[in-house]
């Protein structure tokens, strides 16, 4: 219940947090191609932007082809990305080299000197192996142009080591490689990317070239590393939901269990009210009889106190004994259809008189439409004046009592509220069980009758009090031909 809804949501959120780190990755790796690209093209344009100036101050300074070569000579070395310059004609052919040269050379077949003859602008090749040289370089030609016409052509040597170098000197902890336009990879550097890694191409402007950047990441680390940690989160939610879960469960367990009992307990008072009480009424007559006689015939002060101590005793039980009818059997009696204003109406005059006679007000509410229950009415009188009674005890100094009654849906409510001396919450919950009571002479059957009553007519009775500032109690019955 607990483990397995972990497990689950814990692997969910941590591939998520793997896919949530790859984009990450994958946007570093953007940043890194993208600084990569615009270094090179830096590089790059710096590198063409020196031999620009130096070919503007050939074609300032020079008269003849010897003071090209002192000007060549004089700048050889001086920059260390440069390993050779050379001077063509527009024919291609190589008139003077910084390197020595054993044959001659001519470069018109290259297309980057084609391009820098035909538009008159500078023009980087591809890395290539060198003529003159034989290393990998890249050569750039910058034609030098006198009254609109083409005098020669300077054309440098790019180390491409030095390119290489350039490169490598921002490495972090990525990998990075350099494709020309072919798909031939020129440069590899960097730590070798593993199982996984986050990839970003990007393309450089002056050279058709491709720069890739690999950023390694320990996928299962990241993996396990969330993992762990929701799975200790979840697991303690989860526990604690499991257990809060089995602790409800088992208060309703414990809840039906204590009800169960009560219908037992009932059952049991309702077998036993079943066989005894006419047992029990049967002697109480002749011994209510008898003490009338002897009433009658001893008149003496104390005996007379003595016999209406008595009748009073068996009044009580007789009293008793009658709840105890009712409580054992209150579904033997044949249901007819009243007007719940109408009972009200009937038992009014009495509530009234007792409530006089306690200094109590009484107020009662009818409800305009007829409100037809099924019930015996003897029964539902006795649980309205039963509910009256215990209000009017619990205001021995005076208070209000009112009697309400409503329709709701399809429902008859009957409330029955008095601002007495209340109960807590302990008592209200105790206030249906049997023989249960507050009262110093109380059989504590009395509320107990009342529900098993409302009970038998399919209805509910739930009671409502705050210590010190009264008790209400709401009764709710089908109205007559609902089911």
């Amino acid at each position: 219940m607990a483990i397995i809804p972990s497990v689950v949501i814990s692997t969910g959120i941590a591939q998520h947090q793997v896919g949530m780190a790859e984009v990450q990755y994958k946007s570093q790796a953007s940043e890194y191609a993208n600084f990569h690209a615009m270094n090179t093209e830096n590089f790059l344009g710096e590198t063409v932007g020196r031999l620009e100036m130096l070919a503007t101050f050939i074609q300032s300074q020079h008269k003849n082809l010897n003071d090209v070569k002192n000007i060549l000579q004089e700048t050889t070395g001086k920059d260390p990305r440069f390993s050779g310059f050379y001077w063509a004609d527009t024919n291609g052919d190589l008139l003077f080299s910084t390197n020595p040269t054993t044959n001659r050379v001519n470069v018109s077949d290259r297309s980057y000197f084609q391009q820098a003859v035909s538009t008159r602008k500078t023009s980087v090749s591809d890395a290539h192996i060198g003529r003159v040289t034989g290393r990998f370089i890249i050569s750039i030609a910058t034609p030098v142009v006198h009254q609109g016409e083409v005098k020669g052509v300077l054309v440098a040597s790019l180390r491409f080591d030095e390119i290489e170098a350039e490169i490598k000197s921002y490495l972090k902890d990525e990998m990075i490689i350099v494709k020309d336009g072919t798909d031939k990879i020129l440069i590899k550097a960097g730590s070798v990317p593993g199982e996984h890694s986050a990839e970003s191409s990007m393309r450089v402007a002056m050279v058709p070239w491709k720069i890739s950047v690999f950023i390694p990441y320990d996928h299962d680390h990241i993996f396990w590393q969330n993992f762990s940690l929701n799975l200790i989160i979840l697991l303690t939610i989860t526990s604690i939901l499991y257990l809060s879960v089995q602790y409800y469960l088992l208060k309703i367990k414990v809840k039906k269990e204590k009800a169960q009992t009560e219908i037992h307990k009932l059952e049991l008072i309702g077998n036993l009210a079943a066989s005894t009480a006419h047992e029990i009424r049967n002697p109480l007559t002749g011994i209510k009889g008898l003490i009338k006689l002897l009433s009658e015939e001893y008149l003496d002060k104390k005996a007379q106190a003595y016999f209406e101590v008595i009748q009073t005793e068996i009044d009580r039980i007789n009293a008793i004994v009658s709840e105890m009818l009712v409580l054992g059997k209150p579904t033997a009696y044949k249901h007819n259809t009243y007007n719940a204003n109408d009972i009200l109406a009937e038992i009014e005059p009495i509530i009234h008189s007792e409530a006089n006679y306690t200094n109590v007000e009484f107020l009662v509410d009818y409800h305009p439409e007829n409100l037809p229950v099924s019930c015996v009415k003897d029964q539902l009188k006795q649980v309205i004046l039963n509910l009256a009674k215990n209000s009017l005890q619990a205001m021995p100094h005076g208070g209000k009592l009112s009697i309400n009654l409503e329709k709701q849906s399809d429902s008859c409510k009957i409330t029955v509220a008095d601002n007495g001396v209340g109960m807590n919450k302990d008592q209200i919950n105790q206030s249906f069980t049997p023989f249960y009571t507050l009262k110093k002479d109380g059989s504590g059957l009395g509320l107990t009758v009342c529900k098993r009553i409302i009970d038998s007519y399919r209805g509910t009775i739930v009671m409502n009090s705050i210590p010190s500032k009264g008790t209400q109690v709401v009764i709710t019955l089908p109205l007559a031909g609902e089911k």
